[in-house]
């Protein structure tokens, strides 16, 4: 018998009420693989399990992506999504992030999947697979609908990014072969964040984790494009209809990401290729949330090692754009095949995607704001003083450099001043501003939130959904503070 939407909550909060029991239910020796181990570890881990520095690193991201998506509820890439989902039609009680409407949980998922991208402001981490950006918009979005607490919120976030992460830890190769960790391993995410809220078992995981990696896709190339944010809104959107199809009774190949021509095997098998099995024994071994990277830059975060090497620099030396003749900055291949596309960058699009307009938006003007956007705007692309700066820079692909991005790696930058003094800088990835050894202060944070959703906001707004995040855990529901993100001044 087919369920109404009201019915499929109760079901989904009853599920959520037995959480306390074994969800294992089949001994079946032949779905008893590396899916099978994931999908026993989603059912079985508890909050009560999860450590309190995960806990705070994933409320921080939840803050983190909900400013970010704010910020980009209005960006070029969200406005075509969100036409193309009004067009669809499908009403429903998910609010849609910055835009003042609640509509499906599906369209939900997908626009503010989209716009936590927008401005490349997401959260991520060093890791192929390592973006919250896939996780969070479906939590929220499936705890709105179901009426869940805070609490499961955040168990759904770190036991949903952690299966992400590891999965792709698992499957370099994925990024080798040239496709898009986003949409890629944000399936995973999604997917997991879904289910675990709906309160799966082993078998229903595993049967929706097929359906999600039949969904799976994304390719390195679409970067400085705006079909690029709306991978990860197709990576949201994909976990969600895998739960929901999966919670209908859709089956699927319970052991699809291992074995002949499963997930590794068809996406990971080119570059560094994959190991599915040490997977299993690393989830929750340690949790990763903690590791996560909030960035302060609105540009790729290959770009970010060099731009604080170079702000650094400027901090340190106390030299301004006219003191310097030459900025010199190294990078490995694989960054160049990213940031390397676009040397001459026309759009907002294509300088998020450039390294030499990254070190010149740094070079021009000092010390960048918090979060730093206005270089990377179809403004800045052709701002004057931007454009004037980027002759100084010259970027230097070490061809010598072998590996990928979880290869250990070096982005000098060394500076030339007319004076002929010079000045190297390189900053270690754990260094990196923002991530788990060089957090953002907490300052920081509030600090990027407001100025993130302050005019969609108003001032009370902003500080009420500081309060709330910071007591996520604590709330029975989270339909105050979804309300407040959506409508904004107009609740």
């Amino acid at each position: 018998m087919a369920l109404t939407t009201k019915g499929l909550a109760r079901a989904v909060q009853a599920a959520q009420c037995k959480s306390g029991s074994d969800p294992i239910n089949t001994t079946d020796e032949a779905i008893m693989g590396l899916t099978h181990d994931v999908a026993k570890f989603i059912a079985r881990t508890r909050y009560e399990d999860l450590p309190p520095k995960q806990i705070q690193a994933a409320k921080d991201l939840i803050l983190d992506s909900l400013g970010a998506s704010i910020s980009g509820a209005h960006e070029q890439a969200t406005d075509i999504v969100t036409q193309f989902a009004m067009e669809g039609g499908g009403g429903g009680g998910c609010g849609v992030v910055g835009r003042g409407f609640k509509t499906s949980l599906n369209n939900a998922a997908l626009i503010n999947g989209t716009s936590v991208h927008a401005t490349e402001l997401e959260s991520l981490g060093q890791f192929t697979g390592s973006n919250a950006f896939t996780v969070i918009p479906v939590a929220l979005a499936v705890a709105e609908k179901f009426g869940l607490s805070g609490k499961a919120v955040l168990e759904a976030v770190i036991i949903g990014l952690d299966v992400q992460v590891k999965i792709g830890m698992g499957g370099p190769g994925v990024f080798d072969k040239g496709f898009s960790s986003i949409g890629m391993f944000g399936v995973f995410g999604s997917t997991v964040a879904a289910g675990k809220l709906m309160g799966f078992t082993v078998e229903q995981m595993q049967h929706a984790i097929g359906i999600g990696i039949s969904q799976c896709s994304g390719q390195l190339r679409l970067h400085g494009s705006t079909s690029h944010y709306v991978e990860s809104g197709f990576g949201c959107r994909a976990g969600v209809t895998a739960a929901m199809l999966a919670k209908g009774g859709l089956t699927s190949d319970p052991n699809l990401i291992e074995g002949k021509q499963g997930f590794y095997e068809l996406y990971s098998s080119d570059g560094r290729g994959y190991d599915a099995e040490h997977v299993a024994e690393k989830l929750g071994n340690p949790f990763c949330v903690s590791d996560i990277f909030i960035k302060k830059y609105g540009n790729c975060f290959l770009n970010h090692r060099s731009m604080d090497a170079l702000a650094q620099m400027i901090e340190e030396h106390k030299f301004s754009d006219d003191d310097v003749a030459h900025v010199r900055a190294e990078i490995p291949p694989f960054i160049h095949d990213i940031l390397g596309r676009f040397p001459e960058p026309l759009t907002g699009d294509e300088a998020r995607f450039n390294l030499n307009h990254a070190l010149a938006a740094i070079l021009a003007d000092g010390k960048p704001d918090m979060p730093y956007l206005k270089p990377f705007t179809d403004a800045g692309a052709l701002d004057p003083r931007y454009k004037a700066a980027r002759d100084k820079v010259e970027v230097i692909v070490r061809t010598d450099w072998t590996g990928g991005r979880a290869s250990p790696y070096s982005q000098p930058v060394t500076v030339t001043l007319k004076s002929g003094q010079q000045f190297t800088k390189a900053v270690d990835a754990r260094n990196l501003k923002g991530g788990a050894d060089n957090p953002l202060s907490k300052e920081e944070m509030l600090t990027r939130h407001r100025n993130l959703t302050t005019g969609f906001l108003s001032p009370d707004q902003v500080e009420r959904t500081i309060d709330l995040v910071d007591r996520l855990e604590q709330l029975d529901s989270i339909t105050e503070l979804m309300d407040i993100v959506t409508y904004g001044k107009k609740s």
